[in-house]
């Protein structure tokens, strides 16, 4: 049952629709590299979310670790995704677990309270890139703070603060890997212009939408789905004919 759902949604991980900047690209493949989160993001996309619920509501995906008092050689790690950890802490007290990431970039952490989370790189205090509330329905996840992670050989300590019933679930997810093309659309006939886009996972800029092939963008009456008009020397639904 696990791998299915895990399966599931690795498939809805290549489908979901996701931006994180208003900065122009021209058209090219969606996957990127970047080791931190583009400037101009407000809020992460709902598909990381929903995404990230799917795992939380899902018992077969959750593991149970205990935190410790501080980093020591006993602190268990939250490194795999697609998973909740369940994570116990110290009574009344904060809990340290430990996180190293596969991959350098943005990592969301969303988590089943609103406690507090601090991650750290030996003695240096790391300065979140964003933190916000979620808000997909019947998900217990309730907020996300995300950090820029660039090594993949570190186990950076992640201290957890106080929750209700000394009890926190963790789902850590990287930004980047949801990442999905907006096109511009000036005319807002909903179709967007092709060669004027944005790859990002954040809340996308106003005026961009996902599908493309307008071939006017400054013309309402100009998109695939428009209705051919012959004889005026226009192409109306932008297949390449003046007849049809």
């Amino acid at each position: 049952m696990k791998m299915t759902m895990r399966n599931v949604c690795g498939a809805l991980v290549g489908l979901s629709l996701a931006a994180c900047g208003p900065a122009l690209e021209e058209e090219q493949g969606t996957s990127q590299q970047e080791a931190s989160l583009e400037a101009g993001c407000t809020a992460l996309s709902s598909s990381i979310s929903t995404h990230s619920c799917l795992h939380s509501n899902n018992p077969a995906d959750h593991l149970s670790v205990t935190a410790t008092s501080g980093l020591t050689g006993s602190t268990p790690g939250i490194n795999t995704t697609h998973t909740q950890y369940d994570v116990t802490l110290p009574a009344g007290a904060t809990g340290t677990v430990k996180f190293r990431p596969a991959t350098a970039g943005s990592w969301a952490f969303f988590r089943t309270q609103g406690n507090t989370i601090t991650v750290k790189n030996g003695a240096t205090t790391l300065s979140p890139a964003l933190t916000h509330s979620v808000s997909v329905s019947g998900c217990g996840l309730v907020t996300v703070t995300v950090y820029d992670l660039a090594s993949t050989t570190t186990d950076y300590q992640v201290d957890l603060g106080t929750a209700s019933g000394n009890l926190v679930g963790v789902v850590a997810e990287r930004v980047e890997d949801y990442a999905v093309r907006y096109y511009q659309d000036l005319d807002n006939d909903t179709w967007g212009n092709t060669s004027v886009s944005v790859l990002t996972a954040c809340v996308p800029p106003s005026g961009y939408i996902t599908r493309r092939f307008d071939c006017n963008d400054t013309d309402a009456s100009i998109n695939p789905s428009a209705t051919e008009i012959t004889g005026n020397s226009v192409d109306e639904n932008c297949n390449g004919s003046l007849t049809n």
